[in-house]
């Protein structure tokens, strides 16, 4: 399962990104998953839970978005993006195909509270 390793990194990166913060509680986490990337949502929403555990990320919403891969016409040059696995050119309808992208795992977004600041 490397999805436990991934959400491993994901976490790493998102506890450098909310470093600067004061943070409560983190609610919710948006994770972009290309169609490549071969990532169970499920699997990773295991992950989160079992590392989140004990911190400001524990109870927080995962969401695992999937994005579309990009190409490029091994026949025509056109590029496009698909959800769908084999490729099919929406222009000369070729499964002739450059991978441009599509297998890549972004943290996107990261939402959380932060206390009230006590004004005197």
């Amino acid at each position: 399962m490397h999805e436990m390793a991934l959400m491993q990194g994901l976490m790493a990166k998102a506890e450098e990104a909310i470093a600067g913060y004061r943070v409560e509680r983190v609610n919710r986490m948006l994770v972009r998953a290309g169609v490549l990337a071969n990532v169970l949502p499920e699997a990773l929403q295991f992950a989160f839970e079992a590392i989140s555990a004990g911190s400001v990320f524990a109870g927080a919403e995962l969401c695992v978005e999937k994005t579309p891969l990009t190409a490029r016409c091994a026949v025509c040059g056109e590029q496009y993006t698909s959800l769908e696995i084999p490729l099919k050119c929406p222009v000369c309808a070729s499964a002739a195909a450059q991978i441009l992208g599509g297998d890549e795992v972004i943290l996107a977004s990261i939402d959380f509270d932060q206390p009230d600041e006590e004004v005197e």
